[in-house]
């Protein structure tokens, strides 16, 4: 039963949940970040940040670093169709604690419970 209700709003999400939205910022941020985009920061052709806002709907601004000598770290891959894959996971251990993986441009909430062992180790 379980996996034909994930069967379901796995569809319910492609058919109704459009991908986010991918933005390249040279430089910097906007002073305000748009609901269901993903921002990557480009300095001198090296992606430096990714943001976007929280999607529990709080309204924090997530940033993510993408420089692997920095800690922590994400990478983040752009698909030939526009969409972002960032690695490894997010997880939000304060306030609203949430934690997801963004793939694809899709955010897939992690179960409850789940420890996540790369979500704040980059590589």
């Amino acid at each position: 039963m379980t996996s034909l209700f994930t069967g379901v709003a796995n569809l319910f999400r492609a058919l109704f949940d459009p991908p986010y939205r991918t933005v390249l910022a040279t430089g910097q941020l906007p002073a305000k970040l748009k609901r269901r985009t993903f921002y990557i920061v480009e300095e001198d052709g090296f992606e430096e940040q990714a943001a976007l806002l929280c999607p529990c709907g709080c309204g924090k601004v997530l940033y993510m670093n993408l420089i692997p000598d920095e800690r922590p770290c994400w990478r983040a891959t752009r698909h030939p169709d526009g969409s972002v894959t960032l690695f490894p996971s997010v997880w939000r251990k304060k306030e609203c604690g949430s934690h997801f993986w963004f793939r694809r441009g899709r955010v897939t909430w992690c179960k409850p419970g789940d420890e996540p062992s790369d979500a704040l180790r980059g590589s």
